[in-house]
Order: C-alpha cells, then sequence, then structure tokens
C-alpha cells in the first residue's frame, strides 16, 4: 500500500470545500435578508418627513404661523 499517491484529497481540496460551505451559507443569509421586508421598513418609517415634523411642532404651538410659512417654504422651495 502506497501513500501520497495522488488518490485522496490534498490541502487545496479542504480550502474548496470549505470556501463552499461558507459560501452556501451567505447565499442563505443574504435570501432570507431580502425575504424579510420588515427590517427595511422599520429603517424607512424611523425617519419622518420634515414638513411632518415642522406641521407637528406648529400643532403643538412651539412655532408661530408666521415661522411655519418660512420654514415651509424654506423645506419645500429651498429658499
Amino acid at each position: 500500500m502506497m501513500w501520497g499517491n495522488g488518490t485522496g484529497m490534498g490541502w487545496w481540496m479542504w480550502l474548496v470545500m470549505g470556501g463552499g460551505a461558507l459560501a452556501f451559507w451567505v447565499v442563505i443569509v443574504l435570501v432570507i435578508r431580502a425575504l424579510l421586508p420588515a427590517a427595511r421598513v422599520r429603517q424607512e418609517s424611523a425617519r419622518p418627513d420634515p414638513l411632518t415634523l415642522l406641521k407637528e411642532s406648529l400643532a403643538r404651538g412651539e412655532v408661530s404661523l408666521e415661522e411655519y410659512e418660512q420654514r415651509r417654504r424654506l423645506i419645500v422651495d429651498g429658499h
């Protein structure tokens, strides 16, 4: 019986198998993240619109009507 005659797996084959297993699990995780839209919805809804914030400030009485109009023009028109 001869050892090392080329019929066994070399070190490079172990690397290929390990890399394939790692790639498999990375693909599985990415597919699961793509199928779960709840994380994206939470991120998008976490930042309210500036105009909405300004309207809420007006409703709470934190800004006057003139100040609201001035800030609204800045937000909408940019000047």
